[in-house]
């Protein structure tokens, strides 16, 4: 029996649809789903070829336990794991307190999973200690757009592309990491009048095909962005009529940006002031202006600031809530986006609320069956703490899904540190081996993504329907329904009453309902069978609003968007004459994450086959190095190793370093073990995109065998 089954692709944030031929239980084909209004029917080569991710070697099909670290794991039922797990929870609850447990999951499950994780740690456990590896990709951008707009969420979508006159690409390789969106825009080149501007510290594929690079020193973007509007504004080109009938605070903005002439900029970040002008002139005279970024803004200790700095000048130009005008962050898992609806990092609840907010606690507490006290009124551990605490012994267990946090947080040693001294380690997962399963005290296994019903909602603001393709291999599960079982175990049967990953939509339409920020009440499982929809979609008819702020109202208290002043500060690692090298951490074209999926695709293998450290070719002069030799990395964290690639795409003294590679490759091969755990003040995402290192020469040794590249996160 052969059909046709429609889902999203697992991988980025663009969202793209597929459609997937299956036989007799086996995929057989995959291709873009040319009715998918977001994707048209694109699709890169990782979503080509993700029928090669279902049934491969590392497939954890079966629930493993062991009692001592020491032991191998044996294989056992989802049902006794599952009771294992809970009388430990219960054990270690009762002793320490209903805060020394914590979760960490991720933007690439379903909002119906991370919804029922939230629900069990803030609803029935009464502990906010849950977060996302969103937290280190898209917490800046929400806190940023939340700070100027009133609410998070992008106002853009991705016909803006097809309109827009002038794309200011700050951190974000669309070439690579969104390269359907990337088509997209290289098509609206056509048109003479189109200008893109480039903001990255490197020459990435994107630059190739931007009318200005701006080659700017790694995390000096406020300063610079503050120098555009310093140029906006001396020149006129800012739209005066919005600024006074829709903005608030615009004189305190002024009095910032009047101190940032382009000769001081230019001098900070390494680039001339003839190209600020430049940019400064496109930006403000273009009828029509783009921003777009991603990870090279938001992973910074100033990565609010520079989303600020980007939303100011679009509220300084008026170009915001009309076709080809806004900021636009994209969202680099597939359901990031989602994982901000239902607020599963530590201090959200679903609906875009507020766990510090008390009619937002007692909202979601009736929704929820639970007293409005069981929701604790501050937020718990982010993602470093949660390790931090960890480690001192304060958070005893910790429950990871989806996620590989020993490669891919940063500072991942200490990570690592924190794993052995918890007491209990529970990871739910696709695959495994990972960096983090030996951590492992019980592996449950999951379901992925082609294997399940659900939804995930893409970088524009549209929900699509996951339907499953294939079953999932021996006893794996969607993920949610291991957590209502595990729910039940604990006594909270009646709460986690779900026979479906629908009756969860249902659940979370309700804590959405009412809130012009999010409402999408009109959406239904059948209605997203049909076509995927963008919210807010408050009522049935439709694929939902494309673009927020169309009528220049806000969400904030005075419905006036908010300019926000910002001043540049150097990232936290300091360059000094042991440690002068900048590194700067990336995706490549062909992987994802670190590797769990794409690990085991040949093709894509074959084409990013081994890590590298990227060095400018005069530093290489300098060191005495040659393309291959193999060099050790060192920041204040920790070492890596790895082998030299020349490279004149990027800045002298600046190192780039992919980080798709954990330690499973070879020895001190991940590169997070160098990476800043330190945060933004605001969204408390951590510094990944610059450390402090010094490289010197090692002799060569060979790889150790790979085990299997494994991670998820």
């Amino acid at each position: 029996m052969e059909k046709t089954v429609n889902t999203i692709c697992p991988y980025c944030g663009v969202g793209c649809g597929l459609a997937v031929k299956v036989r007799d239980g086996k995929i057989i084909s995959v291709r873009g789903d040319k009715d998918h209004a977001s994707t048209l029917g694109g699709i890169c080569q990782k979503g080509a070829q993700v029928d090669q991710i279902v049934a491969t070697p590392n497939r954890l099909a079966s629930a493993q336990l062991r009692h001592s670290r020491g032991e191998p794991f044996e294989h056992t039922t989802v049902d006794a794991a599952l009771t294992h797990v809970a009388d430990k929870f219960k054990q270690i609850i009762r002793t320490h307190g209903r805060d020394s447990v914590g979760f960490y999951i991720s933007g690439q499950l379903t909002t119906e999973t991370q919804y029922v994780f939230n629900k069990l740690a803030k609803g029935a456990l009464g502990t906010n200690n849950i977060d996302a590896n969103s937290r280190l990709c898209m917490a800046s951008a929400a806190s940023a757009y939340k700070l100027a707009l009133g609410a998070d969420g992008p106002p853009t979508c991705y016909d803006d592309l097809d309109t827009a006159e002038c794309f200011l690409i700050l951190g974000a390789n669309m070439a690579e990491c969104h390269p359907v969106l990337w088509q997209r825009i290289k098509r609206r080149l056509a048109r003479k009048r189109v200008r893109v501007i480039v903001v990255d510290p490197r020459r990435t594929p994107t630059v190739d095909a931007a009318h200005l690079h701006l080659q700017v020193k790694p995390g000096t973007d406020v300063a610079l962005l503050n120098a555009i509007l310093h140029v906006l504004i001396t020149q006129r080109w800012t739209n005066e009529t919005f600024i006074r009938n829709h903005t608030e605070n615009w004189e305190a903005l002024r009095d910032v940006a009047e101190n940032w002439t382009p000769a001081r900029a230019a001098k900070v970040c390494g680039v001339s002031e003839l190209d600020i002008h430049r940019a400064a002139f496109w930006f403000g005279n273009s009828a029509e202006s783009l921003s777009l970024w991603a990870m090279g803004a938001n992973q910074s200790t100033s990565g609010v600031a520079k989303n600020l700095a980007l939303i100011n000048l679009h509220l300084a130009t008026g170009k915001i809530g009309r076709p080809g005008s806004g900021p636009f962050s994209l969202t680099g898992q597939p359901n990031a986006m989602g994982g901000r609806e239902v607020g599963y990092m530590s201090g959200g609840l679903p609906g875009y609320r507020d766990v510090t907010n008390t009619d937002d606690r007692a909202t979601v507490a009736k929704i929820w069956g639970v007293p409005p006290r069981r929701i604790q009124p501050q937020p718990g551990l982010d993602a470093v703490r949660m390790f931090e605490a960890l480690e001192r012994g304060e958070l005893k267990a910790i429950w990871i899904c989806g996620c590989n946090p020993v490669a891919t947080m940063p500072n991942c040693d200490q990570v690592a540190r924190a794993l052995r001294r918890a007491e209990l380690v529970v990871v739910q997962d696709c695959y495994a081996p990972t960096e983090t399963t030996p951590f492992a005290d019980v592996l449950l296994p999951g379901a992925m993504n082609l294997e399940i019903a659900g939804t995930m909602t893409n970088s524009e603001r549209r929900i699509s329907l996951l339907q499953p393709c294939v079953p999932p291999p021996g006893d794996a599960l969607p993920d949610w329904e291991i957590v209502t079982r595990f729910a039940a175990k604990l006594g909270f049967e009646e709460l986690f009453s779900y026979t479906s990953a629908q009756d969860i939509f249902e659940e979370h339409k309700l804590c959405c309902a009412g809130n012009p920020a999010l409402d999408f009440s009109g959406i239904t499982y059948a209605r997203l069978k049909r076509h995927a929809v963008q919210w807010p979609a408050p009522n049935t008819r439709g694929q939902g609003v494309a673009r927020r702020y169309r009528q220049k109202k806000f969400f904030t208290k005075s419905g006036r968007a908010n300019f926000h002043p910002v001043e540049f500060a150097p990232p936290q690692d300091l360059l000094t004459a042991e440690k002068p090298f900048a590194l700067t951490t990336g995706r490549l074209a062909n992987q994802w994450h670190s590797r769990t999926k794409t690990g085991h695709v040949a093709k894509l293998v074959q084409s990013n086959p081994a890590p590298f450290a990227a060095i400018h070719p005069d530093d290489a002069a300098r060191l005495e190095l040659a393309d291959g030799d193999e060099i050790e990395l060192a920041s204040a964290r920790g070492v890596a190793r790895t082998s030299v690639k020349l490279d004149d795409t990027i800045l002298s003294g600046t190192v780039f370093v992919p980080f798709h590679w954990g330690q499973s490759h070879r020895v001190d091969g991940c590169i997070n073990t160098l990476t800043n755990g330190a945060g933004d003040p605001v969204s408390h995402q951590p510094e990944l995109k610059f450390s402090a290192v010094s490289l010197v020469k090692i002799a060569r040794h060979e790889p150790e065998s790979e085990l299997c590249d494994a991670a998820t996160a």
